[in-house]
Order: C-alpha cells, then structure tokens, then sequence
C-alpha cells in the first residue's frame, strides 16, 4: 500500500503543477484546459499532502 502512496502522491503533485501553470491542454473537469486554476491546484496539493499521510500511517510489512 505504500508503493500506492507513493505513486499517487506523484501524481497529485504533478496534476497540481500541471493546474497551477495551465501546462496541459485537454480536460476541463479536471483543470487542464491550458487557463491556470488555482482551486483545482489546491485541491490537488491537498490530496499529495493527504496520500503522504496515508504512507505514513500504512503498516509496515
């Protein structure tokens, strides 16, 4: 579960970058239509810090 984590907290960051700067060009609903949105890099932002918590409560195995 933690590899899980891991993987999604890089995705979240990277989805909030791509949100914050308007980079990316090709979904609206999630904030990538090339404008910058900054509650959806937020929103983004607070899911990475949230799967870091999640990694760090996970049991270790």
């Amino acid at each position: 579960m933690k590899v899980l984590a891991i993987v999604l907290f890089v995705v979240f960051v990277v989805a909030a970058v791509l949100a914050f700067t308007g980079a990316a060009h090709f979904s609206h609903l999630l904030g990538f239509d090339g404008q910058r949105h900054v509650k959806h890099g937020i929103v983004y932002a607070v899911l990475a810090v949230l799967s870091l918590l999640w990694m760090r409560m996970a049991p270790a195995r």
